[in-house]
C-alpha cells in the first residue's frame, strides 16, 4: 500500500498492467448478469480523458466506471469485459492499438468472438477488421476465455 503522501494511484492500477493480468481486471460480480451494456453506453456513460496519457494513464474499476458514468478508452474496456464474461460470450479479450508515430498504444478496446467494443461504441467485426478500418495500424490482443 502506498503512503499517504504518495501522489499516484496504486500501481496495480497502471494501465499497461490490463494487459498483463487482465483476469486481475474482471469483476465478477453479480451485478454485471442483469447489467445492460449497450443501454448505459448510450446514455450513461461519458468518454472522458484522462488527465495523463500514455505511460502515466491508470485504470478506474470496471464498477466504479459504472457508478462514475465516464471514463477513457481502458476503462470502458473492462467494463465490456465485466459484462461479457458474466454473460458467458466466448474468445473475450482486450487489445491495445497502436497508431503512428507513438511507440506506445493509445487506445484500448475489448473484444469477443463477434464484436469490439470500443470507447461506447459497439461494432458486430473481428479484431483484425475492425483495426484495418480505423486509424491504428495494429492491435495487440490478449484473450481472457
Amino acid at each position: 500500500m502506498a503512503p499517504d503522501w504518495w501522489p499516484l494511484p496504486p500501481l496495480r492500477r497502471w494501465s499497461p498492467l490490463t494487459f498483463l493480468f487482465p483476469t486481475r481486471y474482471v469483476d465478477r460480480d453479480p451485478f454485471w448478469a442483469d447489467f445492460d451494456l449497450d443501454d448505459w453506453s448510450k446514455t450513461d456513460y461519458e468518454w472522458t480523458q484522462d488527465a495523463w496519457n500514455g505511460l502515466r494513464d491508470f485504470a478506474t474499476a470496471p464498477r466504479d466506471t459504472v457508478e462514475q458514468g465516464r471514463g477513457d478508452c481502458e476503462d470502458y474496456a473492462l467494463v465490456a469485459i465485466a459484462w461479457a464474461v458474466a454473460q458467458g460470450r466466448s474468445g473475450v479479450g482486450i487489445g491495445f492499438c497502436w497508431a503512428w508515430p507513438y511507440p506506445w498504444p493509445t487506445h484500448v478496446i475489448a473484444f469477443d468472438d463477434e464484436r469490439v467494443y470500443s470507447s461506447g461504441r459497439r461494432v458486430r467485426t473481428s479484431v483484425p477488421e475492425w483495426t484495418a478500418g480505423s486509424k491504428y495500424r495494429f492491435t495487440l490482443t490478449r484473450r481472457i476465455t
